[in-house]
């Protein structure tokens, strides 16, 4: 049975004439909640939109919600200045229409005062300055207007009855009919508004979630922005903040999508769009110093111990959540604690566990894995298993999309590779802070295997690939590996340097020059390294 004073909920569809609309907004009655966009629309947006009213053709509905309960930091219509309203009577937010409300409010309101804007939320208010030219039969902008002052007249004055009187009187009186029709054509036309009343802020929630706002499906980040705000927090400003210092670690490329998850796996240790949607507001805020320093120091986790210096070369972006759950914890992690967070992220490198199926609840059970490990547990090798086999590193090409491209390259970077021809360390920090392909080149050159007639993803096997400068990319040039091998690389340093890059030592594969034996074998030796680094653990 339902509690005898609990209201349903309503969907109250209704239409509003401009002058009322106007009205309701000068009453400080409608408002754009702070999890909304600034406004986006360009001049030609706002005068074609003005030309669909008065060739009454839809404008489309705007949708609001009505509450009592405020949010605080909301921004007014078109960022006017405008009277607060009596906290005793519902507020109605804009979900969708915005830009139309604006509009309309911006061109024919009396109100021409904006606020001081420090968040790029406001419009320019020349974009509202429009006139109808009776000469040329069009709306133009202030700086179009070439006609004489008596074949126009300004918008601002049609809904006005003292400011419509006087444009009148400037205007040429041939016009003065046509000018009341225009008149009618604003006052007569209705806006349809739909009402959402009696629904909870997470209910709110999945119906803006599903709202299309010019095209775009709006984030959800604009509405926890809406649901963590107080005058002392806004969570959009929190992010920008986080952003410059992953920014500095090479990890701006993070979404705000998966930043919000990772948050709620922190808190909520439940990745799904529901378990972010039920985080407490309160939760956030007061968490806010936690959550972003063990974001920082999962990335630099990512960096220092796995040379990992760039976004792009995450294997799989949700391997972050767990990794910085695991950061988030409690204490001071051990040796062994971090040799099991290791042996999970290689495991999960080569493997398909977050290539298919439902990766939140694989990164939900990968949050509980970590609490086990800080617990002082061992991983679970039998949940975590590598699947890569040799058939698959030789068929997959070389591509930074690829996760097994990028697994690849952090795989190689821990043997501390020597450049061939100079026989110098390479410097993989630079080559993994930036996605460069002239860091990366065949090992049998691509201009040699064309000449074999041989297909483009053979010869683009990730397999072909390793570190190597541009200057000894040079030096190689097209010559076939029974030439280079032989005559470019240090005799005496020649075993140590293929070895330091997972490249067979083998000497009739390259003196016969044997491109698929090549690849099998050195598919079978990056499948023994990857196994060694997964069997690694803290017993």
């Amino acid at each position: 049975m339902k509690e005898k004073n609990k209201r349903l909920p309503e969907l109250d569809p209704s239409a509003l004439k401009i002058d009322k609309l106007i009205q309701k907004i000068e009453n400080g009655d409608i408002l754009i909640p702070a999890f909304q966009r600034g406004f986006v629309w360009k001049q030609d947006q706002v005068i074609e939109l003005l030309d669909s009213i008065v060739d009454n053709y839809p404008i489309g509905s705007a949708l609001l919600w009505s509450t009592k309960d405020r949010i605080k930091n909301t921004r007014n219509i078109a960022g006017y200045k405008i009277p607060s309203s009596d906290p005793e009577l519902p507020t109605n937010y804009v979900l969708d229409g915005q830009q139309r409300i604006s509009t309309i409010y911006g061109v024919f309101s009396q109100n021409t005062e904006q606020e001081i804007d420090f968040e790029g939320y406001q419009p320019k208010k020349d974009l509202f300055e429009i006139y109808y030219d009776f000469k040329l039969n069009k709306f133009l902008p202030k700086p179009e207007l070439t006609s004489h002052p008596d074949t126009y007249i300004y918008l601002r004055s049609l809904l006005n009855v003292t400011t419509l009187m006087q444009a009148l009187n400037n205007l040429n009186k041939k016009y003065h009919a046509r000018a009341q029709e225009l008149v009618s054509k604003f006052n007569n036309y209705e806006i349809p508004i739909v009402t959402i009343k009696h629904r909870t802020k997470e209910e709110v929630a999945v119906i803006f979630e599903r709202i299309n706002n010019t095209g775009t499906k709006l984030s959800m980040v604009d509405l926890m922005t809406a649901w963590t705000w107080t005058e002392d927090f806004h969570l959009l400003e929190e992010l920008d903040s986080l952003r410059d210092d992953l920014e500095e670690r090479g990890f701006e490329g993070i979404s705000n999508k998966l930043i919000l998850q990772i948050i709620s796996g922190i808190l909520n240790e439940d990745t799904t769009t529901q378990g972010i949607l039920d985080t407490k507001s309160e939760d956030i805020r007061d968490n806010w110093l936690l959550l972003s320093e063990s974001i920082k120091k999962g990335i630099d986790w990512l960096s220092s111990s796995l040379n990992c210096k760039h976004y792009d070369f995450l294997p799989f972006n949700q391997q972050l959540i767990p990794i910085i759950k695991f950061h988030a914890i409690a204490g001071t992690p051990t040796a062994n604690h971090y040799e099991n967070l290791t042996q999970w992220f290689w495991r999960t490198s080569f493997s398909d566990r977050y290539s298919s199926g439902t990766t939140t609840a694989k990164m939900n059970t990968d949050i509980q894995a970590m609490k086990s490990i800080r617990k002082g547990g061992s991983l679970d090798t039998n949940l975590y298993e590598t699947s890569i086999s040799s058939i698959e590193l030789m068929m997959t090409k070389f591509s930074k999309g690829n996760p097994i491209t990028r697994a690849f390259l952090l795989l190689l970077s821990q043997l501390k590779p020597k450049d061939m021809i100079s026989n110098t360390l390479i410097d993989t920090g630079n080559a993994l802070s930036k996605y460069n392909r002239k860091e990366y080149h065949h090992i049998f050159p691509r201009a040699y295997l064309k000449k074999l007639n041989a297909g483009d993803r053979v010869i683009n096997s990730v397999v072909n690939f390793c570190f190597l400068s541009s200057q000894s990319n040079k030096k190689i040039s097209t010559k076939k590996p029974s030439d280079y091998i032989f005559n470019l690389i240090d005799k005496k340093n020649r075993v140590k340097i293929l070895e330091s890059n997972l490249i067979p030592t083998e000497e009739r594969i390259f003196k016969e020059n044997e491109y698929i034996e090549f690849l099998e074998v050195r598919a079978n030796l990056i499948i023994t390294k990857v196994k060694e680094l997964a069997a690694k653990s803290s017993n």
